[in-house]
């Protein structure tokens, strides 16, 4: 079957091979946005950028933040969590390649959409690029249903590109190995240098206000980035009441908060911080402007992959929350981010070292990113290159000890 070898056969002289770019959500979006970027650099391929699922409209403003616009666009009002939003995908989008007829699909990540993508790509015998491949939790049920997607478009990839060593290590642990994994670096921390290049004067005076008193050193700043879709009500209020503490104990400290009006986590913050002057609560920001508060601020709790990725390219140091009950950890090296279960005094104590240290980190230049040097997009380029037979194995990804 084509779909086994790797790297397939040159295309015919003067064909540009196609390469469809399915993103199903924001962070898809600006982790996809600088490899369509790279092969419109190159023209050795053309990129179709699909956007699909029920968060078109998030997508669509993902990618603008980067100039870059879909191709097409496979508009759902399923989750494509669901069995019905999976079947739905899959029959679109197999009509979609029926039409487009590329010479390969790349997917990122894990959600449903990527992997309605993938299987209906594999179905028509159509090669899958698998973009941060090798993430595992090792346990099916968290996240979930996720965790399974990841093995499976695995097993079904012709070409794995994983963003650390870790990655291809795990994969490797499934026997996926051998030149069609490679690794590339994440594009997030590529997307972060774009970012910054792009930022623009923030709409919100408040949060203005804030950047200007960070950059002149009249205050510390946290930037708090929650997706309300993954916590409970209780969750969200536990990390907020920790953040709350955290301003009352440190009076030179501001919190930036952006949350979408009316929806569940900025309820919660207005009950719970809107009495507290140095805590803003904004609308949502664009990548530009989210990379921006990033870049200055003392520390980033979040539940974004994405962002703790992005962070240690500037020294910022990252709580990532993830589930369960009073869990918590110091990074395994330098450059991975903390993490805690949503509890009141671990969000507050380990966010509250975090700003602390912040004195000792500007002492020293920032430390050498793990999760990427800005040239992943590029490294996927050539490896899809490489894929459909057009140049050599790109050289894989290493960061500095």
């Amino acid at each position: 079957m084509p779909n086994t070898l790797v790297p397939l056969p040159a295309p015919e002289p003067g064909r540009m091979p196609h390469v469809c770019l399915v993103a199903g959500d924001g962070p898809a979006a600006v982790k996809i946005a600088p490899v369509a970027a790279a092969m419109r650099r190159s023209a050795r391929v053309r990129p179709i950028v699909i956007s699909c699922g029920d968060q078109t409209v998030e997508v669509g403003e993902a990618l603008a933040a980067f100039d870059v616009v879909p191709s097409l666009v496979v508009e759902s009002t399923l989750d494509g969590h669901t069995t019905q939003g999976a079947a739905w995908l899959l029959d679109a989008l197999d009509r979609v390649y029926a039409d487009l007829a590329p010479d390969a699909v790349f997917v990122q990540g894990d959600n449903g959409i990527a992997f309605s993508a993938a299987m209906a790509a594999f179905w028509r015998r159509i090669p899958v690029v698998h973009l941060d491949a090798g993430v595992r939790s090792h346990d099916l049920t968290a996240p979930f249903p996720q965790e399974g997607h990841r093995r499976l478009i695995a097993q079904i990839s012709s070409l794995h590109l994983a963003a650390t060593a870790d990655a291809a290590a795990n994969l490797a642990c499934e026997a996926h190995g051998g030149p069609k994994v490679v690794t590339v670096g994440s594009t997030a921390v590529d997307a972060g240098f774009g970012a910054i290049e792009r930022h623009h004067e923030h709409p919100d005076d408040r949060v203005r206000a804030v950047e200007e008193a960070v950059v002149h050193g009249g205050c510390r700043m946290v930037l708090v980035a929650l997706d309300p879709a993954r916590w409970a009500q209780d969750d969200l209020a536990a990390v907020l009441h920790g953040i709350a503490d955290l301003v009352l104990a440190t009076p030179d400290l501001e919190v930036v908060l952006p949350a979408a009006y009316e929806s569940e986590l900025r309820l919660v913050a207005d009950d719970v911080l809107g009495r507290l002057v140095r805590v803003t609560i904004t609308d949502p920001v664009d990548p530009p402007d989210q990379v921006r508060l990033l870049s200055i601020a003392a520390a980033v709790v979040t539940d974004s992959d994405l962002l703790a990725e992005q962070a240690p390219s500037f020294g910022v140091p990252a709580l990532v929350l993830v589930g369960g009950v009073g869990i918590w950890a110091e990074p395994e090296r330098p450059g991975y981010p903390w993490t805690a279960a949503p509890d009141r005094a671990l969000v507050a104590g380990i966010t509250e070292k975090l700003v602390l240290s912040q004195v000792e980190r500007l002492a020293v230049s920032p430390a050498n990113n793990p999760f990427g040097d800005g040239f992943a997009a590029m490294r996927c380029e050539q490896a899809v290159e490489w894929l459909l037979g057009l140049r050599d194995r790109p050289r894989e990804f290493a960061p500095e000890i």
